[in-house]
């Protein structure tokens, strides 16, 4: 019977957002200077905004259908706010700020190493706060994904709140002690050649055409995509009936042309 082993990979995280001010210092009064206790019985009855992209369909999933009643229990309304851009929730969180609005309608960002790293520069996380969260127990407050951000030390200014996974699939007919790490993985199919295969990466399997934009703006273009750099980035792609993509070329032919103008010198 076929089993799913799952190996951590990479982390997520959650920035806790300022008190908004038209200075450029900020207020970073956190709950580390109060008791979990106290946190809990001054957040009953209020409401949290949290932002996150919201392209994500089991990322969004898990916020509405554990977490907002998880909250809920303690008497905290969770709402999540969809974006299509994580920096529309910073750019949102500095225009209040620049405005000076003492209230400002970001609470939570669910955000990556690159907004990190800006909101950082413009003091808009408050911070100290992550290692006072009860579950920071069960995280290594040691570890580089935990300490530093694209770069960035994390200073408790963000928490990880989730580790995304790599999972194979193997024969418990055919493999009585299969690997549990990535190290084991290896050693594995080097005793076993042959008996050990994945997709190579970029493998586009089930992705759709939203989440390629979303992950192509997460590289170098940035958010401000215009429609012509849509259809760029879309043409090496076949658009199926479900809105996923298929690449159009095999991945040896599209080798050959990244070697072919790479070697290509037109000054020759």
């Amino acid at each position: 019977m076929p089993r799913t082993p799952r190996l951590p990979l990479a982390l997520g995280a959650l920035c806790l957002l300022a008190t908004a001010c038209a200075a450029p210092a900020v207020d970073t009064a956190t709950p580390s200077d109060r008791s979990w206790e106290e946190v809990l019985a001054a957040a009953e009855g209020q409401t949290v905004d949290l932002w996150m992209w919201g392209g994500d369909e089991r990322g969004n999933a898990y916020v509405d259908d554990v977490l907002a009643p998880a909250a809920a229990e303690l008497g905290v309304t969770l709402r999540r706010v969809p974006v299509t851009d994580t920096k529309d929730a910073l750019r949102r969180v500095l225009a209040e700020r620049a405005a000076g609005e003492e209230d400002g309608t970001v609470d939570l960002v669910w955000v990556n190493g690159d907004n990190f790293a800006t909101g950082r520069e413009a003091g808009a996380w408050a911070c100290g706060w992550a290692g006072t969260l009860p579950n920071a127990a069960y995280v290594a407050e040691d570890d580089p994904l935990v300490t530093e951000d694209f770069g960035v030390a994390t200073e408790g200014c963000e928490s990880p709140w989730h580790k995304a996974q790599f999972a194979f699939v193997y024969d418990e007919a055919r493999v009585e002690d299969p690997p549990t790490s990535l190290a084991g993985l290896l050693d594995w199919a080097e005793e076993n050649p042959g008996r050990f295969t994945y997709p190579a990466p970029p493998d586009f399997t089930g992705m759709t055409v939203e989440q390629l934009l979303e992950r192509s703006r997460s590289w170098q273009i940035g958010p401000s995509m215009t429609p012509q750099m849509q259809e760029i980035v879309l043409a090496p792609f076949d658009v199926l009936g479900d809105n996923t993509v298929r690449a159009r070329l095999s991945r040896d032919n599209h080798m050959r042309i990244i070697d072919a103008l790479w070697e290509h010198r037109p000054s020759t």
